[in-house]
């Protein structure tokens, strides 16, 4: 009798088992180009992830069963390199071992990037019920994508159609007595920084909570929650839940850093100019930079600084700070000095410092002040140094050497509008007395003829003339009065200060001749 009982206990026991689905993954492969990239230890622990994977998602109390490595080794034919198949082969080794589901990993590579792509086959229709395919620059992110795509990859056996077990008919149980077997529901509060993440309870996501902050109903026990936010690793906390209003409070890691310039500008030329900052050839005005983990390559130029270039490596939730002081850029120069075509000898004084006399030959430092010195002045040259290059500017004097004597033409070009101006009122009494003296002369020897409109004509040359210089005498000043963004901007102003003071010059010569076309007509 006890024989018979014991008999039909272990028949039971197998019917029972006989509904299990039995779920196999086997170890990770890898083409050859990425062997030796990803080491034989680190594709077991991807093998050992995705395995994890599937028994979160195919729990025992589900009817599934998730065949350990040692299961499966053991019922693999002798010499069989499971690692090397794919497609067919797999099928027909899940059929070897008793698999209803088999599944498998390989790595590959694609550029200079590692690639990931997963298969699994229902055995007893040789059908492919999913895949999922990714890459990432390192084996950590081939990691993540496993973590990511995982979850639903195994749900498909879930959905997918057919029952892969052996049949049968489970023992029978009796009617009892009715009695509530549900579980009870609790509110449960969760929240996560930063907020606006996407919780999942259990690998399934719930409609009514689709981003954090959010409250829903929770079956009490012991459930996992996991909250995942873009650019940010997944925050996963297993809760008892037991009561309500219970807080869940999550907190993500990023998985980027920040890159922070407080690069060091020396000097008043700084203000010349705008740093530009290109991190990976794209161009960034916050001072505080968001990159992604990982090595970027920075590029700072300015258009008075020597540029700089260097590589950062930037890691999850870190801060780099870029606090180095950038050094003055140099170019050369050739310069010459001429006064009415005569080459002159003048000390050359740049950025306040007396360096030589002309002509002058060296370095000059971007952006630098040139200034010409003389006896109790000095006058700026115009030039604009290039970085690593030789500029040549032969320099028209203004002032009046010593040893010459001074001219209306030889005035700063800041006075000779204010020059003119005096030249042109001094013309004008002149005039005035002449034409008095003419009138009186004319009266006397019974009226002379005056000939107005030649001095009308001349008279409106000199005002045209006049008017011209000052505006385009303002325009010149104008024109290098705004800093600079850029070294063409740069370039861009003192091109236009020269046109500028050129018209000015040709509208006081100008306005001389016709001064000069006033006088001529009263003589004759």
């Amino acid at each position: 009798m006890k024989q018979l009982f014991l008999s039909l206990s272990i028949l039971c026991l197998l019917a029972t088992s006989s509904f299990a689905t039995y779920v196999a993954v086997l170890e990770t492969g890898a083409d050859a180009s990425a062997k030796e990239r990803v080491s034989l230890s680190d594709r077991q622990y991807l093998t050992n992830v995705l395995r994890e994977q599937a028994v979160l998602e195919l729990p025992a109390v589900q009817n599934y069963t998730i065949m350990t490595r040692e299961n499966i080794q053991q019922m693999l034919p002798p010499g069989k390199a499971i690692e090397d198949c794919e497609g067919s082969c797999l099928v027909e080794t899940g059929k070897n071992i008793a698999a209803d589901y088999i599944c498998q990993a390989r790595v590959g590579s694609f550029g200079n990037s590692l690639t990931l792509s997963a298969e699994l086959y229902e055995t007893a229709g040789n059908k492919l019920v999913a895949s999922f395919n990714g890459r990432g620059a390192n084996v950590e992110e081939l990691l993540d994508l496993i973590k990511q795509k995982s979850p639903e990859f195994f749900r498909q056996i879930k959905g997918s159609s057919g029952f892969a077990g052996v049949g049968g008919i489970a023992a029978v149980g009796s009617a009892g007595s009715f009695s509530y077997g549900g579980k009870q529901k609790f509110i449960v509060e969760i929240t996560s920084t930063p907020a606006g993440a996407v919780p999942t309870i259990d690998g399934k996501a719930v409609p009514k909570c689709l981003s954090t902050p959010c409250k829903l109903q929770v079956e009490e026990g012991n459930h996992r929650i996991v909250a995942s936010f873009d650019r940010y690793e997944d925050a996963e906390t297993l809760v008892d839940v037991k009561s309500n209003n219970q807080k869940v409070e999550l907190t993500l890691m990023p998985n980027f850093g920040w890159l922070e310039m407080k690069p060091v500008l020396v000097g008043d030329v700084a203000k010349r100019g705008v740093l530009n900052v290109t991190v990976d050839g794209l161009r960034k005005d916050e001072s505080k930079i968001e990159l992604e983990a990982g090595i970027h390559s920075v590029m700072l130029t300015h258009p008075c600084f020597d540029p700089a270039a260097f590589n950062v490596s930037i890691a999850k939730n870190k801060t780099e700070t870029f606090d180095k002081e950038l050094a003055r850029g140099k170019g050369g120069l050739e310069l010459n000095v001429e006064y009415k075509g005569e080459p002159q000898i003048l000390a050359v004084v740049i950025d306040g410092v007396e360096v030589g006399s002309t002509p002058y030959a060296g370095e000059v430092p971007l952006c630098a002040d040139v200034f010409l010195k003389g006896n109790g002045w000095t006058e700026k040259v115009n030039v604009q140094p290039k970085w690593h290059e030789v500029v040549q500017v032969t320099h028209n004097l203004t002032h009046t050497p010593e040893g010459v004597a001074p001219t209306v033409e030889s005035a700063p070009d800041s006075d000779k509008v204010e020059l003119a101006g005096a030249v042109a009122a001094q013309d004008a009494a002149q005039v005035k007395q002449d034409n008095a003296s003419e009138a009186a002369k004319d009266a006397k020897q019974g009226g002379k003829k005056i000939h107005w409109i030649p001095i009308a004509i001349s008279g409106g040359v000199a005002l045209v003339g006049g008017i011209m210089a000052a505006v385009f005498n303002t325009k010149a000043k104008d024109a290098t009065a705004v800093p600079p963004l850029n070294q063409s901007e740069y370039q861009k102003g003192l091109d236009d200060a020269r046109k500028f003071q050129n018209i000015r010059n040709v509208s006081l010569g100008l306005m001389a001749a016709g001064l000069v076309g006033v006088g001529v007509t009263f003589l004759f």
